[in-house]
């Protein structure tokens, strides 16, 4: 009994797809009547030709080969850069690296860049200060942000500005990280700066303000993208306990 109405359940799918997708008709006919042999026909013929095309499908396979051989992207970029050894293929090389959190490797790939590099150019330049900061090594990081040239571009400044704080932060600078922070708050989008804020405050004993903030962090997350709370779960993780904890 389970079988026959699994069998109609997969008949009537079937025939939806037809009408939505536009198919030829005369499928209806074949899967009604045929109902295994004309699914699978209609599956093999209509359907699969189309899942190698299939934005979702495609991610899903890349996601698949990533978590099998994680570093393929790594060595792609690295046979790129030694048939071509140009500016762009270093960057790409030292992002490859910069996924696989290999920041110090990363960094000599950006640094080579910028060397061959025939301008100062900003992207290579953040790249180096966000690659030096990874690395632990902030004097490093500090100077590249100083090297930058200036930009019109307001999320460009707010971006320096986030890493300028992150690097006070791991040097001790709790004041100056939290002055940073809270001049940018409003326009980073997403939840990281609220969390660091929350974050020093808990540390420097204000408790009601790392309560006030993290209730504001707990309201957006309402309203913030799936997506975006599973890359970050382990931040939002982090702010409910730290939360409840605080009362």
């Amino acid at each position: 009994m389970l079988w026959i109405f699994a069998t109609i359940a997969l008949q009537i799918a079937c025939i939806v797809h037809v009408f939505r997708t536009g198919r030829n008709t005369a499928w209806i006919m074949a899967i009604a009547f045929l109902p295994m042999i004309g699914m699978l026909a209609y599956f093999i013929v209509e359907i699969m030709p189309n899942l190698s095309r299939d934005r979702r499908v495609k991610q899903v396979k890349a996601n698949i080969a990533d978590s099998m051989d994680p570093d393929r992207h790594v060595r792609d970029a690295r046979d790129a850069l030694e048939f071509s050894d140009t500016v762009g293929n270093r960057l790409a090389f030292g992002d490859a690296l910069m996924a696989r959190e290999r920041y110090e490797q990363a960094l000599y790939q950006f640094r080579e860049a910028q060397r061959v590099s025939p301008h100062n150019d900003r992207a290579i330049g953040m790249r180096i200060a966000e690659a030096a900061y990874e690395a632990g090594l902030s004097d490093d990081a500090l100077a590249a942000l100083d090297g930058l040239p200036e930009t019109n571009s307001a999320s460009e400044r707010d971006r320096r500005d986030l890493l300028r704080a992150k690097v006070a932060e791991i040097d001790g600078r709790s004041a100056d990280a939290l002055a940073l922070y809270r001049g940018i708050v409003d326009r980073v989008p997403g939840d990281e700066v609220r969390c660091r804020i929350a974050a020093l405050l808990i540390a420097a004993g204000d408790r009601a303000g790392a309560r006030t903030v993290l209730k504001e962090v707990e309201i957006r997350k309402r309203r913030t993208p799936p997506a975006m709370l599973k890359a970050n779960a382990d931040m939002y993780d982090w702010a409910k306990r730290m939360l409840a904890e605080l009362g």
